[in-house]
């Protein structure tokens, strides 16, 4: 016996299952983006230490299947949403989880100076050549509390929220809270509210009602 694993198909003289199988075989061995936590604080938002938590599955030569942690990407690119001078960062910290997603050509030229660049070699959808887009999360680490009617910059726990919909904006601090809405501008800390509206400056007791 050849000292290789066959998959079973290629015991049988069909040229389909064949073609089938050689291409199942290569599409195999290519690198797919998946999900990923860091494994260190990025000390500068611009790249980070990633280890892959999706095992790869190995074929033995006797046929049986074995399943292999990845090893750590170091230097990924992260990718923060931006344009036009303008970007939202946030930190990245050990344990946070995300997805990468791999070039299909070499980005080390372009990462290091930008433009248009060689690939270097020849080397294609190469998992060191992956971009980081944190945020993903496993059912484990699910972000509870999620607004259905507006968007949020929040800490995960919400103590500290932003809170932008069609009626109001609205900070939350713990107890403290500003809001501007269609009507008027409110201030609240605790039980004492302040409220500006077009005729009036007030300071009353009570609650602005949050959208958050």
């Amino acid at each position: 016996m050849a000292d290789h694993a066959f998959d079973i198909r290629e015991r049988f003289d069909d040229v389909t299952e064949l073609l089938e199988t050689v291409a199942d075989a290569v599409v195999a061995r290519l690198p797919k983006g998946g999900p990923v936590t860091l494994t260190e604080d990025s000390e500068d938002g611009h790249t980070a230490k990633l280890q892959p938590t999706a095992k790869a599955v190995i074929r033995k030569i006797d046929g049986s299947t074995e399943l292999v942690t990845l090893p750590v990407l170091p230097d990924i690119p992260v990718h923060f949403m931006g344009g036009g001078g303008i970007t939202t960062t946030h930190a990245l910290k050990k344990g946070d989880e995300g997805l990468t997603v791999q070039a299909a050509l070499g980005i080390d030229g372009w990462h290091q100076q930008g433009g248009i660049q060689s690939p270097g070699d020849t080397r294609q959808h190469a998992p060191a050549d992956a971009f980081l887009i944190p945020g993903v999360r496993s059912d484990p680490r699910k972000l509870k509390g999620v607004s259905k009617n507006s968007s949020q910059t929040r800490t995960d726990d919400k103590q500290t929220v932003h809170d932008v919909s069609h009626t109001a904006v609205t900070s939350v601090r713990e107890d403290a809270a500003h809001q501007v809405n269609g009507m008027a501008v409110q201030s609240e800390k605790g039980g004492a509210r302040h409220v500006v509206d077009a005729m009036t400056i007030q300071n009353v007791a009570g609650k602005i009602l949050l959208n958050c």
